[in-house]
């Protein structure tokens, strides 16, 4: 890239260390350290991915002006490019930068109880301050991104196109994503009974690698990668985080006997979560608060195998099977989420925090 034409559209013209931080699958992301002092983050936003990119600005301007009254969260601020823009296109690639916040960390996984309770009552907060602000102001980023009437749909598409081989060997899997039909009526019900299961403003992608510690504590400074956020149904983010923090293995690993719910990680997700959001949930939506991660991981369950049944042409893979072997993780983890849930009593497992 060039970088200093870039830079220079931001308003930082002195010379400057660059340091890429992530090679992630959506949004590349770079530090700059100029020579006075000071850091940014640069950050190159995927267009496939994300169709309307100042859409997701101007919804992070409004979310993060909307916390910035509660006095709840500072969120980095945006750099607006010197033409007053929140974002400048180089070469058709487009770019956004932002304040960097010194001495913070994100963790990638979750490493006991304590820490899921922080990440989820984050969340939590994170939406429950959001809760006065109207849905409406904020524009759709991914349209039916957690619609899993949508994602049902995409998948019996790509069951009608895949190629023989492929649904020989997805045959299985298939079966089990028809068998699990009663979350597609479930999900049916619920968007339609708008009172009793309102639309809230949401993260959408809440894993403990989008939250910020601060350096050598575990005290949270905020939420981070807003580009996800939207209104969306109670589910979600709760789901979210019970699919990525509860189960002991992560989406890739093939070893599935191995899996397990962690029920002290569950707990505590739980716990933190409806710490901040309980005055915020209706009754309805309290009552069926443990159907959250079971739609979840159904859903994210149907984006594999649909993905695989259309030969792999959305998710990154290392090996030709691997989106397969993802379903059947997610299943796996669905069949063990469905018997925990049986047996949930009111009496907290976890008492920390």
């Amino acid at each position: 890239m060039m970088a200093s034409a870039i830079t220079e559209a931001f308003g930082i013209d002195e010379k400057f260390d660059l340091r890429k931080l992530s090679t992630g699958l959506i949004n590349q992301t770079y530090k700059i350290t100029p020579e006075k002092g000071g850091s940014y983050l640069l950050q190159q936003i995927n267009t496939k991915v994300f169709l309307e990119p100042l859409a997701v600005q101007k919804n992070y301007r409004i979310i993060q002006r909307h916390l910035s009254q509660k006095g709840g969260f500072h969120l980095p601020e945006i750099v607006p490019a010197r033409n007053g823009e929140l974002i400048f296109t180089y070469d058709n690639i487009v770019w956004r930068c932002f304040e960097f916040i010194p001495h913070t960390y994100s963790p990638a996984v979750s490493s006991n109880p304590d820490e899921a309770w922080q990440v989820a009552n984050c969340f939590g907060k994170f939406s429950a301050e959001l809760s006065d602000l109207d849905t409406k102001k904020l524009s759709i980023i991914l349209p039916g991104f957690h619609d899993l009437d949508f994602r049902f749909k995409q998948f019996e598409t790509a069951v009608k196109a895949a190629v023989p081989e492929r649904m020989k060997e997805a045959k299985r899997f298939i079966e089990q994503a028809y068998s699990h039909k009663l979350f597609i009526e479930y999900y049916q019900k619920i968007a339609s009974a708008k009172k009793q299961y309102p639309l809230h403003t949401l993260h959408h992608d809440c894993k403990i690698a989008n939250i910020l510690f601060k350096e050598g504590t575990s005290e949270i400074y905020s939420p981070i990668d807003l580009d996800t956020t939207q209104p969306g149904l109670y589910f979600s983010d709760f789901g979210d985080m019970i699919r990525s923090m509860a189960p002991n293995l992560s989406e890739n690993e093939t070893n599935i006997n191995e899996l397990i719910v962690r029920k002290d990680f569950y707990a505590a997700i739980k716990d933190g979560y409806l710490h901040s959001m309980q005055l915020y949930l209706t009754k309805e939506e309290w009552e069926d608060i443990d159907m959250s991660g079971k739609i979840i991981v159904y859903m994210q369950a149907l984006r594999f195998l649909t993905d695989y049944l259309n030969s792999d042409i959305y998710y990154h893979i290392d090996y030709p099977e691997q989106n397969k072997d993802r379903a059947a993780n997610q299943f796996q983890l669905l069949t063990l989420l469905i018997d925990y849930t049986k047996h949930l009593s009111e009496k907290k497992i976890y008492s920390g925090s």
